[in-house]
């Protein structure tokens, strides 16, 4: 017997309806699968290392600002110490810290566009993101500021359109809590987010869309959670000791030494790339595509040419100009077709991903392009849906090969990102086994971490105090041995040598681990602390080198000691 039209009709309908309620798994499900393979390889001792060198601090009992100095707001570090009293004091723990803080952003990419678009075109958005994560690794694999900023970003927007169109207490609340966390994690992400939301409000106010409810009462919850909650926070830290300390590190030092050393301009869209110049191709190229660079390895089976690199920076960084010059293009043009929801929904998000880029300045590196785009793969999927409406108005055949087109775009960057995935995975593959090191390394990570380790358990006793030189405070964590000065030297800033110096001598800290060559991004070590150089130079003598592939650090100690 047939299914008459209306039992198959229904049929599909309860079937469109099961997919879109399942759909948010699906979309975590596939962030979680994009990121297993790569979750837990290499080991960042710059980023990750001060970050848990620091939590590590926190715990046991030292008060953020006042005694540990940083730049970055305390959402971040204190999250951290809360996750290791948790589950345990392990770089792994922060690894799936960050897949959860991935799987959030995809998942919230959806959820912001299903508001604008159809579910197809909803899905590519955290498709690119997964897809970014791979290709951006390290940067999006390990626990940061930026990320976890972002998220909570992203979540606190949701809410607060939620709230705009029919205020509901619950939904202020999570806005006003999401927005305060993004501030308290990262303070320029947080300034631009509440930007981004007071234009929003003042574009939806000057529309008519609160005509009858009231700014008041639509958006008390949202200022009051936030209000409060920032004020909780702040209180602590003041009540601590750590006022002075926070608003100078945080705010005046930090502002000066992002203009000073971190002034990275935007590199060329249409001009020539410097690929001679190793300090550019560094800090410009897309982290993964650096990597195959680095190890002059090929990709599916080629090497890696100059126009494929300079084509990935100009894919990245134009790409993303695109996306936003394409957003503003499609908000005039729907101007007047657009149902009012919709038209304010995507003016929001089209501000929001504008304001929010933002972020990527003084610094306008890879790294910090990654961690503002997920908002920019939301405005370019929503402008590849108006251009294929747009083309099934004029021919259908060729909005067919536009959405093929697309498609076949997705399942490449999918298929890259698969083998990216396969290719990190032999780049690091020993196990550290170190105690609180559960990650998979190079053999040249390796050898540098076990020989620092045995070098520190052999010249300082537990709990005594080492000092590590210039950024690699990661191996304060790994040995749990205590830093006895505020300074990581991680992110130069109000760092005082004459304070070090006197620290080191207070406290006759026996062992130090240098390593002679900085980060890239960075001047020399001894431009940057001479007082501290001299002082390791006369005081402390070399009685081991530790070498991993090119990479050689230094064991020192004090001339003095027995």
């Amino acid at each position: 017997m047939s299914s008459s039209p209306k039992h198959v009709g229904a049929a599909r309908q309860k079937l469109g309806s099961l997919a879109f309620r399942f759909a948010p798994f699906g979309v975590v499900a596939l962030a979680l699968l994009a990121q297993i393979p790569i979750y837990d390889r290499s080991i960042i001792h710059v980023d990750e290392g001060q970050l848990v060198a620091i939590a590590a601090r926190l715990l046991r009992g030292e008060v953020l600002y006042r005694d540990v100095y940083t730049g970055i707001f305390p959402g971040l570090y204190y999250s951290t110490a809360a996750l290791f009293s948790l589950f345990g004091s392990d770089v792994r723990v922060t690894r799936l810290a960050q897949v959860a803080v991935n799987a959030g952003t995809a998942l919230c990419l959806w959820l912001l566009g299903r508001r604008v678009m159809s579910a197809a075109w909803a899905a590519l958005a955290p498709l690119l993101y997964a897809v970014l994560v791979v290709v951006g690794f390290p940067g999006l694999t390990m626990f940061n500021y930026s990320p976890l900023s972002l998220v909570l970003a992203l979540f606190a927007l949701l809410f607060l359109l939620r709230q705009l169109e029919a205020p509901r207490r619950a939904d202020g609340i999570a806005a006003g809590l999401l927005l305060a966390g993004c501030a308290l994690t990262k303070q320029n992400f947080g300034a631009l987010t509440l930007l981004a939301f007071l234009i929003v409000i003042l574009l939806r106010w000057r529309d008519g869309a609160l005509a009858g409810r009231g700014l008041l009462r639509t958006l008390w919850p949202v200022a009051a959670a936030g209000g409060l909650a920032s004020a909780a926070a702040l209180v602590a830290l003041i009540s601590a000791g750590a006022g002075p300390a926070l608003l100078d590190a945080s705010l005046f030092a930090l502002g000066r030494t992002q203009i000073e050393s971190y002034a990275d301009p935007f590199p060329a869209i249409l001009g020539p790339h410097p690929s001679d110049d190793g300090r550019f191709v560094f800090l410009y190229t897309p982290a993964a595509l650096y990597g195959y660079l680095v190890r002059g390895e090929t990709l599916f089976g080629r090497p890696i040419p100059v126009w494929l690199w300079s084509g990935a920076i100009r894919v990245a960084y134009g790409g993303a100009l695109l996306a936003l010059a394409g957003g503003g293009l499609r908000l005039w043009l729907d101007r007047r077709a657009d149902p009012p929801r919709r038209r304010r929904e995507t003016r929001a998000l089209v501000v929001f991903a504008g304001v929010l880029f933002l972020g990527i300045f003084p610094s306008a590196i890879w790294s910090h392009l990654a961690f503002v785009l997920a908002p920019l793969l939301l405005i370019a999927a929503w402008v590849l849906e108006g251009v294929h409406a747009w083309l099934c108005t004029r021919s259908a055949a060729t909005a067919r090969v536009f959405g093929i087109g697309v498609a076949v775009f997705a399942a490449a960057g999918t298929l890259a990102a698969a083998r990216i995935s396969f290719d990190v995975a032999r780049w690091y593959p020993v196990p550290l086994s170190l105690p609180r090191a559960s990650l998979h390394v190079s053999n040249d990570q390796a050898a540098l971490y076990r020989g620092a380790l045995r070098f520190v358990e052999r010249c300082a006793p537990p709990r005594a105090p080492i000092f590590v030189a210039p950024d690699m405070p990661l191996i304060y964590f790994l040995a749990d041995r205590p830093n006895p000065t505020p300074f990581d030297l991680v992110i130069p800033g109000k760092v005082d040598g004459s304070l070090i110096v006197e620290r080191l001598e207070a406290t006759a800290t026996r062992c130090v681990v240098y390593g002679p060559r900085i980060y890239l991004q960075f001047a020399p070590f001894e431009e940057l602390f001479p007082q501290v150089a001299e002082l390791l130079r006369t005081r402390y003598r070399e009685v081991l080198r530790i070498q991993g592939g090119s990479v050689e650090w230094l064991g020192l100690v004090r001339r003095d000691a027995s």
